[in-house]
């Protein structure tokens, strides 16, 4: 009786999607802009000078690189990326003060994770803009 084993196949699946991924590098400038998101014209934080935010797009697999500078000048700011699995990248999840320390005013950071292959996980996810103080 042949035995067939899921192992090598598998195995093979995953180093061909690691291979196929791309990395996704993108400049965030994290400032004050007027917009009026109720209908109220006020400053809000925006990116790189423009509300609402843009997209940032990937698929299962790649790599994003992050960088945001923090431009606010009188805030501390980090960002908290919903519907992302932070598999193996915990500290890069969740608000300041919580898993990662706040980016102080003219400083920056680079979140680096690879976007989760979640099979029951597509679609949109969203990130927010924290400020503990």
């Amino acid at each position: 009786m042949a035995r067939f084993s899921l192992l090598p196949a598998l195995a093979s699946v995953l180093l061909a999607s690691r291979t196929l991924a791309a990395t996704v590098t993108v400049n965030w400038d994290i400032t004050w802009v007027n917009a009026a998101p109720d209908g109220f014209s006020r400053p809000v934080i925006g990116i790189n000078g423009a509300w609402p935010c843009p997209t940032l797009e990937a698929t299962a697999g790649d790599i994003i690189q992050l960088t945001i500078n923090n431009q606010l000048g009188n805030e501390t700011t980090g960002l908290h990326f919903h519907g992302i699995d932070q598999v193996q990248t915990p500290w890069m999840d969740g608000p300041s003060g919580v898993t990662q320390c706040p980016v102080p005013p003219g400083s920056s950071i680079t979140y680096t994770f690879v976007v989760g292959l979640c099979p029951f996980l597509s679609g949109d996810g969203g990130f927010a803009e924290h400020d503990i103080f």
